[in-house]
């Protein structure tokens, strides 16, 4: 089950280096003006989050959970006033994942610190769509609410992983907290 454990890290950390391009059901207008400037990761949860995988022909599947804490992950995002040049961020600090795991007889509490937020890169809106790039990734967040002062971004996830020779089905969504300094 720590193979499991490590494998919910890896996704938890992957998020802003794969892709999903699924529609939000209730899209919200965004007003671009509020993006740039300096937010602080204040919080992570995770949506629905369901696991199957098969260990020793045993087919199991389960529940997950993901949380944060320990935040000093912040982001800057910078807006260019030159049309032909792209919208800039740079990210520093981190936050340690806390997993809860639940499969039919055992719970599994997980905790990894994670020292590196996002990385740096392009951003854009594209409707209610924030899309990142860094190292030629795309990565598209739906945004769920955007205030002066308060950023929601949510990333769904669907994906196979293999993690130490075992494959599993991951699918959910997690939701990351901004809050603007």
């Amino acid at each position: 089950m720590k193979r499991f454990a490590m494998f919910l890290f890896i996704v938890s950390t992957s998020l802003f280096i794969s892709c999903n391009d699924n529609d939000d059901d209730s899209p919200i207008e965004i007003d671009q003006s509020l993006v740039p400037g300096e937010w602080n990761l204040t919080d992570i949860k995770s949506e629905n989050g369901k696991v199957t995988t098969t260990i020793e022909n045993i087919p199991l599947s389960g529940n997950y959970s993901l949380s944060g804490k320990d935040y000093t992950a912040e982001a800057t995002f910078t807006e260019v006033s030159d049309a032909d040049k792209p919208n800039t961020f740079v990210s520093s600090g981190g936050f340690t994942v806390v997993a809860k795991i639940a499969i039919p007889t055992k719970t599994i509490d997980y905790e990894q610190v994670i020292p590196d937020f996002i990385g740096a890169g392009n951003w854009k809106i594209d409707g209610n769509k924030l899309i990142t790039t860094v190292a030629d990734n795309d990565v598209s967040f739906d945004i769920t609410a955007l205030t002066e002062t308060t950023m929601s971004i949510k990333k769904d996830i669907k994906e196979t992983v293999e993690q130490q020779g075992i494959t599993f089905e991951v699918s959910g969504s997690q939701i990351f907290t901004l809050t603007k300094n």
